[in-house]
């Protein structure tokens, strides 16, 4: 489709409209349409599919063009006008055209001038331009996961016990498990430790929920701090450790931290979950799937799941360009 995205001031102007209508028009783009935005200055006339109006009908910055715009979408049915809704101050006239607020409030709000009806379809976030995240880390659709993401940045060293995430990852069969590191050919009992886990991870039925990202290449600084945003929990179950940078690096990232208690984790980390050694994984597991940070993490990869531009434009703006959607 044609598509025109109209408002009074676009990107790279600053404003939350101005961005919404620009990440609006990329979603479009992607999904194969045609899209321009345009200022009143730059406004013609021409052969539209569809013309999505952002607050022009609504406000009355400029009344001269809203009048105009509301007398086409009567003279030009053949264009499909999406009236979007994000603030109501003027309401003398009331276009003919598909309306669409932002909000259940938005809309109560308009229902109080039109009779005709009114759908909710929220404005989307671009997470990954929000949060900085490397393409790599945007590939792996985290935010498409519905159970807890764990993360171990570590090497395939032996004090690392990785064996343990593999054991709990077992305990919570919605989670995934991400591993930075990548086997060192350089380094024997590296490429030993490393085929040991992938045997035990098929013996628990676990191999296809723990991802050695390594394997795909080194992963950038970049890409970890990605990672930090994208994870629900730190998981550094060491045997033994000098320090412990990444227990540091998760708390500034806001990342809760489970960690062993050891001499190290205790004197480096802040507000971490401790566990001993010795601890079940099926109680820890319990443990994991009960806190508050963790879940709070979940909730927030579920919001920008849902409040992703593709998926919003997927499947809640196309039927209503196509005319799928009207009532």
């Amino acid at each position: 489709m044609l598509i025109a995205i109209l408002h009074y001031s676009k990107p790279p102007v600053i404003g939350g409209v101005e961005r919404v209508i620009g990440e609006q028009a990329a979603a479009l783009r992607r999904l194969g349409h045609e899209v321009e935005i345009l200022t009143r200055s730059e406004w013609r006339l021409a052969e539209w599919d569809a013309v999505i109006v952002h607050n022009v009908f609504t406000m009355p910055f400029d009344l001269a063009w809203t009048k105009e715009l509301i007398a086409l979408t009567r003279s030009r049915p053949d264009i499909r006008w999406i009236n979007w809704v994000h603030d109501v101050r003027w309401c003398d006239q009331v276009p003919q055209a598909v309306h669409v607020a932002v909000s259940e409030f938005r809309k109560q709000d308009y229902a109080q001038v039109t009779q005709e009806p009114i759908h909710v379809i929220p404005n989307g976030c671009d997470a990954g331009a929000v949060l900085g995240l490397t393409p790599r880390v945007l590939a792996l659709k985290l935010e498409e996961h519905a159970g807890p993401v764990l993360l171990q940045p570590a090497r395939f060293v032996r004090r690392k016990n990785i064996e343990f995430g593999l054991r709990v990852l077992v305990e919570i069969p919605e989670a995934l498990y991400l591993v930075t590191a990548a086997p060192d050919p350089h380094q024997k009992d590296g490429m030993q430790y490393f085929r040991e886990l992938q045997t035990l991870a098929k013996e628990l039925g676990v191999e296809r929920r723990v991802r050695f990202l390594g394997l795909e290449g080194a992963l950038s600084d970049d890409d970890v701090r990605s990672l930090y945003q994208m994870t629900d929990l730190l998981f550094f179950p060491s045997t033994q450790e000098g320090y412990g940078l990444p227990l540091i690096e998760a708390a500034l990232h806001g990342l809760p931290v489970f960690c062993s208690l050891i001499p190290a984790h205790q004197e480096v980390a802040v507000g971490a979950t401790f566990f001993k050694l010795t601890a079940s994984p099926k109680g820890l597991a319990r443990k994991i799937k009960a806190h508050l940070g963790v879940r709070a993490r979940q909730s927030r990869r579920q919001m920008m799941m849902r409040l992703s531009w593709s998926r919003i434009v997927h499947e809640m703006l196309q039927p209503l360009l196509s005319g799928r959607n009207d009532t």
